[in-house]
């Protein structure tokens, strides 16, 4: 009963805490059910949003006030483009690049809020024996990342201004071993697969919101710090395996970084994972009655190492034990150090970290598969399922965060710490994300929403039919 009146009134007083005023709104011409994704220009304070269905895509080009300026619509038909898979931009040109039914052909489609044009340019590609294993927008360039099947031979192909560039980089002496610890070229390591949907295909981490736990708990993982790709493996539990590539110069330097030993005695199975955080990496390893965090340099330096026991209080900890089930309104609060570390164990380990303000927002806990009974929310779901904004792109990074838990069980605590990883006391103040999570799912009837950061704040913009506006609603730390 104690549990339920504090977290009762936690939920009461946090939903007051982020009653929320739209912050601008304008009456759109585009109505109907549309993907939608937000492209930001910081340099020339513009925010651009890109509202696409199978036979149109309308850009409205907004000012730094987000007041709407200009649109520009192209129509195409459905043998023209496949799917939306990256941007750029440069000044009031905004870059569009779509899959074609070509496997061979990339189209860039330009659309100039100067001469109100839209211009499309083939352009041929030609994979070979290529895969491709990530697409990623770094500093306005637009990124196919490919690795030469049975090689350690990766390629990047670039995009800007409608024009495509590529390097290769070569990695065959480089040491990187898969889950058995037997060693394997670069394509074995990324291409070993397991029935386990967290263990296929990289995950992009970007820093516009907090990654959920979900997106961490992926074993494949790929970070953007300054200008800089950095790919976490943890599909061997001994180590976090790191490749960092060099967008200055296309040079990579690999790395593998030691887990913390626990001895298996009586349980077969022991897992890990990693987070990559303002050029740091933090551990995260367990068994049913430990747990382990370890924090370390990109030099290989360990910072710090925390652990947890069943039967003992955690002291790092800055929040009660919670767990969601599909959403953060279906929440509940655990009893003891025990649920905790195995429920983390049964589920799949996963850490999630967010520096702001000189600090280290830490998330811990244990992320389910997909549950088939979730608990969907049908208008923060609009506009991911349609045919045309493709899962990879990074505009859509942010919509599938916040409805990452929606098919999930999750169970964490929330840790804060200074920038030397030491243990701040006291309950951590809410993040902008949180406080939008709460706000999407008491609005779920916006429809066409996108997600964004701008001018260092965090905004949610959505459809609203009764009203018939197109609203930003503003959310800071």
């Amino acid at each position: 009963m104690k549990k339920t009146v504090l977290l009762l009134s936690v939920l009461i007083s946090f939903v007051h805490a982020v009653a929320q005023e739209k912050a601008t709104s304008f009456t759109p011409t585009v109505k109907e059910k549309k993907d939608v994704f937000t492209v930001v220009n910081e340099p020339e304070k513009k925010v651009v949003l890109f509202f696409s269905d199978k036979t149109s895509t309308t850009a409205q080009l907004f000012d730094e006030s987000l007041q709407a300026k200009d649109a520009v619509t192209a129509t195409y038909s459905n043998k023209d483009v496949d799917d939306l898979i990256g941007c750029s931009f440069n000044g009031l040109r905004y870059y569009l690049y779509w899959t074609t039914s070509s496997d061979q052909q990339i189209m860039a489609q330009c659309y100039d809020f100067e001469t109100k044009q839209v211009k499309n340019t083939p352009i041929a590609m030609d994979y070979g024996k290529e895969k491709i294993i990530n697409k990623i927008t770094i500093q306005n360039t637009f990124y196919i990342i490919t690795a030469l099947k049975g090689t350690s031979l990766l390629n990047l192909y670039s995009f800007s201004e409608g024009k495509m560039n590529k390097k290769t980089i070569d990695c065959t002496d480089y040491r990187f071993v898969d889950s058995k610890t037997k060693r394997v070229t670069f394509w074995e390591m990324y291409n070993e697969f397991s029935g386990t949907v967290y263990y296929n295909g990289i995950k992009n981490i970007l820093d516009e919101t907090p990654a959920s736990l979900v997106f961490s708990t992926y074993k494949k993982k790929a970070f953007i710090y300054e200008n800089r790709i950095i790919f976490t493996f943890d599909t061997n539990e001994d180590f976090t395996q790191t490749l960092t590539v060099n967008l200055n110069d296309f040079t990579a330097v690999q790395k593998a970084f030691p887990q913390p030993h626990i001895p298996k005695g009586e349980y077969d199975e022991i897992d890990s994972n990693s987070f990559f955080v303002n050029n740091k990496l933090i551990q995260i390893k367990s068994d049913p009655s430990l747990l382990y965090i370890t924090v370390k340099g990109m030099d290989g330096t360990e910072l710090k190492k925390l652990s947890a026991y069943t039967g003992k209080e955690i002291e790092f900890k800055n929040s009660e034990i919670i767990q969601e089930n599909g959403g953060i309104k279906s929440t509940r609060i655990l009893d003891n150090t025990n649920q905790l570390i195995r429920k983390i164990y049964t589920l799949n380990p996963s850490v999630s970290s967010y520096f702001n303000d000189g600090k280290y927002n830490v998330v811990i806990g244990g992320v389910s598969y997909p549950q088939q009974n979730a608990i969907m929310y049908g208008g923060m779901i609009g506009g991911l399922s349609g045919a045309l904004i493709g899962a990879a792109i990074s505009h859509n990074y942010s919509m599938q965060n916040l409805t990452s838990y929606n098919d999930k069980k999750v169970v964490y605590i929330n840790c804060l710490f200074d920038q030397n990883f030491n243990h701040i006391d006291g309950e951590g103040k809410k993040l902008a994300f949180d406080k939008l999570r709460w706000f999407a799912e008491e609005n779920d009837k916006l429809i066409n929403r996108s997600i964004f950061k701008f001018n260092n704040k965090l905004y949610l913009s959505g459809y609203n039919k009764t009203t018939q506006e197109y609203s930003f609603y503003q959310f800071e730390d």
